[in-house]
C-alpha cells in the first residue's frame, strides 16, 4: 500500500457530451479545499484497469448526472424517466463494488447515493412530481438555478455528528429519489415532505447525500465544507 500524507479521491466521470470524459469543476475543487488530491477515473469497462485505478485511490467519490436504468432495480420504465445510460450504471457500480471490497470510504452526490442505494438491493422513486407530488420542487427547471431547501438531520446520523446541525439549507437539482432503502442502510436526514436525502451504511464508510453539497463547500458555506473535510479525513486513515 502506498503511505502519504495526503489522500487521493477517486472522481466518477460523466459521458455525457459525446467524445468527452468530464467531470465538473466543482467537484475537483472541493475536494482540493477540504485537503485531498482529486483523481479523475477513466470512464472504461476494462476490470483489469478499473481494479488497478481503484487499488490507487484512497477514497471514491461518485458524483451526480443522468437517470439510472430502473432495469438494474427490477422496475419498467416510466415515461417520466429521463435519459438512461447503462454504460455509465456498470461504470459506476464497478467502481462501487471495487471500493467496497477495499473498505475505502465512499461518498455518493445526488445520482452517487442513487447508485449506492440501487446497488445493495435499494429502488427509486423514477420521477417525484409523478410518484411523490409534493409542495417542495427539488429540481431547478433553469440549469443555472441552484434550488435551496431545508433537510432535517436526524441526531443519531452522520449529517448531524459532521455539521452538528439539525437543519441544513441544501442545493437541490433532482427529481429521482430514494423509495426503498437497501438492507444494510439507514436515513438520516430528511426534506420537510420525507424524501430521503442522506443514507449511511452500518458499516460507516459507504454514505450519500441526494443534494450537491460541493455547490455551496466552494462558495465558503461552512456546514458543506465540513462534509469534504469529514470525507478526506476518512481516507486519510486508510492512507497515513
Amino acid at each position: 500500500m502506498i503511505k502519504r500524507e495526503i489522500p487521493v479521491i477517486g472522481i466518477s466521470t460523466e459521458i455525457d457530451i459525446p467524445g468527452r470524459i468530464s467531470v465538473k469543476r466543482k467537484y475537483v475543487d472541493a475536494v482540493l479545499q477540504a485537503g485531498g488530491i482529486p483523481f479523475i477515473l477513466p470512464f472504461t469497462d476494462n476490470v483489469q484497469i478499473l481494479q488497478s485505478v481503484v487499488s490507487f485511490i484512497d477514497g471514491l467519490l461518485l458524483t451526480g448526472g443522468g437517470d439510472i436504468s430502473p432495469v438494474i432495480y427490477g422496475e419498467s420504465t416510466l415515461p417520466e424517466c429521463g435519459e438512461c445510460c447503462r454504460d455509465r450504471d456498470d461504470f459506476d457500480y464497478a467502481l462501487l463494488r471495487l471500493a467496497s471490497e477495499r473498505q475505502i470510504p465512499v461518498l455518493g452526490i445526488c445520482r452517487g447515493m442513487q447508485i449506492i442505494n440501487t446497488y445493495f438491493g435499494g429502488t427509486l422513486y423514477q420521477d417525484l412530481p409523478a410518484q411523490y407530488p409534493s409542495e417542495i420542487n427539488h429540481r431547478s427547471p433553469d440549469a443555472f438555478m441552484i434550488l435551496q431547501h431545508n433537510v432535517r438531520c436526524l441526531r443519531t446520523g452522520k449529517l448531524y455528528s459532521v455539521t452538528g446541525k439539525e437543519s441544513l439549507k441544501v442545493s437541490s437539482i433532482h427529481h429521482q429519489a430514494v423509495k426503498k432503502l437497501a438492507c444494510g442502510f439507514k436515513a438520516s436526514a430528511f426534506a420537510d415532505d420525507g424524501v430521503i436525502e442522506s443514507i449511511e451504511s452500518d458499516s460507516e464508510h459507504i454514505w450519500g447525500v441526494q443534494f450537491h453539497p460541493e455547490l455551496q463547500a466552494v462558495e465558503g458555506d461552512e456546514a458543506m465544507k465540513k462534509l469534504f473535510v469529514y470525507f478526506i479525513s476518512q481516507a486519510r486513515t486508510l492512507s497515513c
